[in-house]
């Protein structure tokens, strides 16, 4: 499995992913990878323009209208990379090993001033996630971060989809 930009994921990476997608589809919750987020600028009353630049966020899940946006690291040098990090919902963390979390944590790593309002989770390497430090919560973000949240989410869920019906195609010829 390829991550964005055509680079390719660790095994650590793909196992938390789907441990997290199972964790949030046990919950009710609605995940997604890999979305695409398109920056947008105000040009008139409610009115926005994209304004071309393009990021994409490891993981989103939404439940009952918020979104919770998450970036996965599975070390500290992905973590001070100068990769984007995306942190655009209601609810935002980092998700990562449980011994990094602590770590970052602990250490008063310089991305935790650089990211206050940033929750981490840590994850056990096998099924379990818990919160280390928990987000602030905004409830109210632009609606042009909550539509462009929604329309990436569906662009992802509808990748995920054609993957699968071609996959099945395939196995069928």
């Amino acid at each position: 499995m390829n991550g964005r930009g055509g680079k390719l994921k660790t095994q650590k990476t793909k196992d938390m992913e789907k441990a997290l997608i199972l964790k949030a589809l046990r919950q009710g919750k609605h995940p997604s990878l890999e979305v695409e987020y398109n920056h947008t600028k105000l040009i008139a009353d409610d009115t926005y323009w994209p304004t071309g630049k393009t990021e994409y966020i490891d993981a989103v899940i939404e439940k009952s209208g918020i979104f919770t946006c998450m970036e996965l690291k599975v070390s500290m040098q992905d973590l001070h990379s100068k990769a984007a990090q995306t942190f655009v919902g209601n609810k935002n963390y980092l998700v990562c090993p449980m011994e990094m979390a602590k770590k970052i944590k602990n250490s008063n790593d310089p991305w935790l001033k650089k990211h206050p309002k940033v929750g981490i989770i840590g994850w056990d390497g096998k099924e379990s996630f818990r919160a280390i430090k928990m987000c602030k919560i905004n409830y109210q973000i632009p609606i042009n971060d909550w539509m462009t949240l929604a329309k990436g989410m569906i662009s992802s869920m509808s990748k995920e989809i054609k993957k699968e019906i071609k996959k099945d195609y395939e196995n069928d010829n």
